[in-house]
């Protein structure tokens, strides 16, 4: 080999070097500094020079060698990787399963043949071996590990259905560390004997002692099972500490003991009714203090919601629902409407205007209780008004809204662009028939500091707004109208607050909520019809409003022809996917339906806007809707209640509807 070849040879080798681009850059560096020197001082640069052709020889004559010396190297590393990466695949604690595309078992290293023992695995279907296994296949491949349980044992879970690979890390240790901590956990809890005073007063002096002493002891036996400490505070109220560990068995088991406390009460003609509050910790970061708190909140929730029921919720997790089947008993009193009217107009007195807002896609029950606070605030010298949005209003809104003797509502309606220049800091806003913000015409003005006050006549929601100065929910009225109504009442001059037009808009209200007076009226339902007839309201001008025309009378037969049974005693119809119907229509095609033999609860599912499909719900007291429309995201009472789920088809409904009523029968 000649030289040139030799030199060929070494640049051949020299560049195939991953580091040969940092010896070009060194050596430009060193040619730099050495010019240099023979500019400052010509001896220094020949030394430097003479040195790099001495490095230049010595490479070139040991180039062969120091390439096989590198070759070598690099071989060495590579083969101690590759024996690194194969002892990791068979004895790190880690299972790997690999599979081909028929799910069928290619490789597995020995971690994950543990799991089988001395099963034969290899070539197998996954499903014959465990369907667990298979099902592992659903994991998202994403770079997330997941949770995932195998025979008895408990995995995190990696795939990777690119490769078809399986990775799984036993953490079953951990699993049980974890579950064994949950004793160390307080929860802290509320007990409330809702109805306790109204049973006693009832009774003689004998029948409340043992009344109270087997109640009591039914309550003992309880919390001795499970090994919760109680200790009561007062007649009605209970304290109740356990921990985590105890909750977790008692959702399981749904807190079937109040509900057969309650039926067997119920068996003795005693209506007593218990409601609980419970607060436990979602991290070790945690003062009983807060618990505390969160366990009022609770029990205020279940209280709101009309009692009877167990209202279960962390420091950040959403409340959990248990119980409230049993449709509360009245409670109201004038006593208490004539205090709340008292408060309410010394809200209103403290504020410098006024904005109402009923909910989205109003009814008449939301209007006509709107219109009646306006009148009060605007009696109490404040300038009030109502916001609205034109666009969701239905038929009977607008008929409403045009009667003769209808005010100029120029003036008192506004829309949302008309608010935001009407809002002051002093502004209260009084919300009517909802309490959740997400309904609210007004949402998107409640996160400021301005004080809110609700009044409404559903069950209460987790959702509710933080800076609410008055709160009067009565599950127990037929309707918000009726409420405002017994405000006037409670006036000591109404001829000039109340005119006859205002009457009729308040009676709309409630004749609609209770279909005519034949849903969830009292003896105060009947006292608030009366007192607004008196004051002018007009029947005819009512049945005006509610007239149907023929097309809606079409519609509404066409919802009940595509009625199913499910189980029998709920009923089902829905609406074509590619036409809007009104929601008054869906509400009496639901009605409709309770008139056939054997429908304990009907449900019409419809299209309410091109992006919302709606659900109205109706039952005869037996089968609570509301908790099942409370699942899909709405709400209402125990006979009463609708939901809207945006973004969904009819369909799609449909089938999360009969979801819900599966768990509700299985529940």
């Amino acid at each position: 080999m000649n030289f040139k070849q030799k030199v060929a040879e070494f640049f051949k080798r020299f560049h195939s070097l991953e580091i040969s681009w940092q010896i070009y850059s060194i050596t430009i560096l060193y040619l730099l500094i050495m010019i240099f020197s023979f500019i400052i001082n010509w001896r220094i640069g020949l030394m430097l020079f003479a040195l790099q052709i001495i490095v230049a020889i010595f490479f070139a004559m040991n180039a062969k060698n120091f390439v096989r010396n590198l070759n070598t190297l690099a071989n060495d590393i590579s083969r101690s990787a590759t024996l690194a990466e194969q002892d990791a695949l068979y004895r790190a604690p880690l299972s790997i399963l690999i599979y081909d595309d028929n799910n069928r078992v290619r490789w597995i290293n020995p971690e994950f043949q543990t799991i089988y023992k001395s099963k034969d695995l290899l070539g197998e279907k996954l499903e014959n071996i465990d369907k667990n296994l298979l099902a592992a296949l659903e994991i998202p491949d994403d770079k997330e590990w997941h949770d995932f349980a195998l025979k008895e044992y408990d995995f995190r879970a990696l795939h990777r259905r690119e490769n078809q690979a399986l990775y799984l890390f036993d953490v079953t240790e951990e699993m049980r560390i974890q579950e064994s901590r949950k004793n160390d956990l307080i929860v802290f809890g509320y007990l409330f004997l809702d109805d306790y005073n109204e049973v006693s007063e009832s009774m003689s002096d004998e029948q409340a002692a043992k009344f109270d002493s087997d109640l009591l002891n039914d309550l003992n036996e309880w919390t001795s099972s499970y090994g919760i400490y109680s200790k009561r505070l007062d007649e009605e109220r209970f304290i109740l500490i356990t921990n985590v560990s105890t909750l977790d068995k008692l959702e399981k088991n749904k807190f079937a003991f109040f509900e057969e406390l309650h039926n067997k009460n119920y068996a003795r003609n005693v209506p007593i009714s218990i409601s609980l509050g419970i607060a436990y910790p979602d991290s070790d970061k945690y003062t009983v203090k807060q618990l505390e708190k969160i366990a009022q909140s609770n029990l205020d929730l279940a209280l709101g919601r009309g009692g009877d029921q167990i209202v279960v919720r962390s420091q950040n997790e959403r409340a959990r629902f248990y119980g409230g089947k049993s449709n509360p008993t009245e409670k109201r009193s004038n006593v208490r409407a004539r205090l709340v009217y008292q408060a309410l107009k010394a809200q209103i007195e403290q504020a410098d205007k006024v904005l109402i807002a009923g909910h989205k896609i109003p009814d008449t029950d939301s209007i006509g209780s709107a219109i009646g606070i306006q009148k009060i605030a605007t009696y109490a010298g404040k300038e009030a008004r109502i916001v609205v949005n034109p666009k969701e209003f239905n038929h009977d809104i607008e008929e409403l809204l045009t009667l003769s003797n209808a005010p100029n509502w120029d003036t008192i309606l506004i829309n949302h662009d008309q608010a935001e220049e009407y809002i002051t800091k002093q502004t209260l806003f009084i919300l009517v028939d909802h309490s959740r913000p997400s309904l609210s015409e007004a949402e998107m003005y409640l996160n400021n500091s301005n004080d809110v006050v609700i009044i409404d006549h559903h069950r209460r929601s987790e959702e509710f707004p933080e800076n609410a100065v008055l709160s009067y929910i009565e599950i127990y009225a037929s309707s918000t109208s009726e409420l405002v109504t017994e405000f006037f009442m409670n006036m000591r001059n109404t001829k000039k607050a109340l005119n006859k037009y205002d009457a009729t808009a308040l009676l709309a209200g409630i004749i609609v909520d209770t279909n005519n007076f034949s849903n969830r009226t009292g003896s105060r339902t009947f006292d608030s019809a009366s007192y607004l007839r008196s004051r002018g309201a007009d029947i005819t001008q009512i049945q005006s409003v509610l007239k149907e025309d023929y097309e809606a009378v079409i519609v509404r037969n066409k919802l009940l022809e595509t009625t199913k049974f499910i189980h029998d005693d709920y009923a089902i119809a829905y609406g074509d996917d590619n036409k809007i119907i009104d929601n008054i229509i869906a509400s009496q095609a639901a009605d409709a339906m309770l008139d056939i033999i054997g429908v304990e609860a009907s449900f019409v599912i419809y299209r309410r806007s091109e992006s919302t499909v709606g659900i109205s719900a109706r039952s005869l007291n037996k089968i609570n809707v509301q908790t099942i429309m409370e699942r899909l995201g709405g709400g209402g009472h125990l006979s009463n209640a609708a939901t809207q789920i945006p973004d969904v088809t009819i369909a799609e409904a449909y089938n999360l509807l009969v979801k819900e009523i599966e768990y509700d029968q299985e529940e």
